[in-house]
């Protein structure tokens, strides 16, 4: 959505310069685009009120903590969203995306704590990965787990005998 969003609007301070039911009709296909495009608004704008344009080549220079560090002192911004930007874009640094269905699977496996929030999954996460997993692994793992969460380990009646994760599940041997 981003890559489209840029490329229909030439830079990010053009995406930023939108008036907010333009971004709206831009973002329209990700859920609540309505309060996507707040969030993304206020973004760009402390973005450009803090390095005088939408750049993050700030970043650049700083370990990945410290620039997920920076970027969640953004309104709006969480470690999601954080690692996200570190881990998708130029910078292309190993960092977990955590979304909702990630954390209901990692909880039922038992690697975290029911209701934990995703930066402290996050932080107990991150030193487990095995090493040699890059960015591009990391997303590709993010997109299969969030695949998982949507259509076997779904919040309500999830489908544990179909799941390939099932031997390593406490939950889903129980759910079986």
């Amino acid at each position: 959505m981003a890559d489209r969003v840029l490329a229909e609007h030439g830079s990010w301070d053009a995406v930023a310069n939108l008036p907010i039911e333009a971004l709206t009709a831009a973002l329209k296909g990700v859920r609540f685009p309505n309060q996507s495009a707040k969030r993304v608004h206020g973004v760009l704008g402390a973005i450009s009120d803090k390095v005088g344009k939408v750049d993050l080549s700030c970043l650049e220079a700083m370990d990945t903590p410290a620039a997920i560090a920076w970027l969640e002192a953004l309104p709006g911004t969480g470690r999601k969203i954080a690692a996200q930007v570190v881990n998708t874009t130029t910078l292309d640094r190993p960092a977990l995306v955590l979304d909702t269905h990630h954390l209901r699977i990692l909880a039922r496996l038992g690697l975290i704590g029911e209701g934990a929030d995703t930066a402290k999954a996050y932080d107990a996460l991150m030193p487990l990965l095995p090493p040699e997993w890059g960015a591009g692994t990391i997303d590709a793992h993010h997109t299969l787990m969030k695949e998982l969460g949507r259509t076997i380990c779904t919040p309500k009646n999830p489908k544990c005998p179909e799941c390939p994760a099932l031997a390593l599940c406490p939950t889903g041997q129980t759910l079986a």
